[in-house]
């Protein structure tokens, strides 16, 4: 446990997958909590965050609010297990109903199939994410959203102001928050200290443009007065600017790598993947690369760069002279 500022603390918690922990927030204030996001739905983490609430005096029933970053479930895992023990309510962005809802899954499975296979990913590939994806919306415990944010007004708790600025990109209901006194950027996924977040298209929201969205939420924070930033993954950092340009310019050069590539010749999305993360990837970063990779070329679309072309069911993109 970390004390960014007075009455207000970092606890790390494990998760197995590659970025091997999230971090998640407390705030401390009239013998409450208001906690920003919860980390996996896992016994171990159960067990870290109480311990980690014991060192400050408290337990999981002081907790009164729950505030979320967004629906991922390294964000969100243990939003229903706290707020059936605390009764906190929890904060959500209205566009993160579908991550919740388990009713559309036959839809959800069949929109992600056609997706995969259509921008070229292997079918055996494309079952086998298909039924890890379906697992992981399973593994959060159940939930249901109490307030969605209000994003031209600050919230007042305990005294202690912070706003929450919508921060859709890495997914459209990502949302940020910022505490203008104590100039403090809780950033969640939006911007990380030592990679660029995955940006992925919204198979439920065709109209949402996630590159786009991304660089357009990098200057909504970039021209914020902040001097820390509390990434969800890794360690505090304070040059947000720098790092605000840092991914800004990564994305330019992706996008450059995903024009030659089809310049070269007419590619299905996951051939340019391969072409920029290579070949000797796992399923699941194989699927990752696909998501970026398509999002860049939806990108080089929109700019006229390059067009579609359909050929057997599959989307083909070709450079315009």
């Amino acid at each position: 446990m970390e004390e960014i500022f007075t009455n207000f603390f970092m606890i790390t918690l494990p998760m197995p997958f590659r970025l091997m922990h999230v971090n998640v927030f407390i705030m401390i204030h009239d013998d409450k909590i208001t906690l920003f996001d919860t980390g996996l739905n896992t016994p171990e983490n159960f067990l870290i965050f109480e311990k980690s609430l014991r060192h400050v005096n408290k337990n999981v029933r002081d907790i009164e609010s729950i505030f979320l970053t967004h629906l991922h479930i390294d964000h969100c895992g243990m939003a229903g297990w706290l707020k059936d023990v605390s009764g906190a309510e929890i904060h959500a962005s209205e566009f993160g109903r579908p991550f919740i809802s388990m009713a559309n899954e036959a839809a959800f499975i069949s929109t992600l199939k056609v997706f995969c296979l259509s921008n070229g990913l292997p079918e055996e590939t494309t079952e086998n994410i298909a039924t890890f994806l379906l697992n992981l919306k399973e593994a959060p415990g159940p939930f249901q959203i109490d307030r969605h944010y209000q994003y031209n007004r600050s919230y007042s708790i305990g005294g202690r102001k912070f706003e929450a600025i919508p921060t859709p990109g890495h997914t459209r209901d990502h949302v940020s928050f910022f505490f203008p006194k104590e100039q403090v950027l809780l950033s969640g996924d939006h911007v990380l200290p030592e990679i660029s977040p995955n940006i992925a298209p919204d198979l439920s929201e065709p109209d949402f443009h996630p590159l786009q969205s991304f660089l357009e939420s990098l200057a909504r924070v970039g021209s914020l007065p902040v001097k820390k930033v509390c990434p969800a993954h890794g360690s505090p950092f304070t040059n947000l600017t720098g790092r605000v340009n840092e991914l800004k310019d990564h994305h330019q050069i992706r996008k450059g790598l995903t024009y030659k590539s089809v310049k070269m010749g007419a590619k299905n999305a996951f051939q340019v993947s391969q072409d920029i993360f290579g070949r000797a990837l796992s399923e699941f970063d194989h699927f990752l690369a696909l998501n970026e990779t398509y999002v860049h070329l939806s990108q080089l679309v929109r700019e006229g760069a390059i067009r579609e072309v359909m050929d057997k069911k599959i989307v083909f993109y070709t450079a315009i002279p």
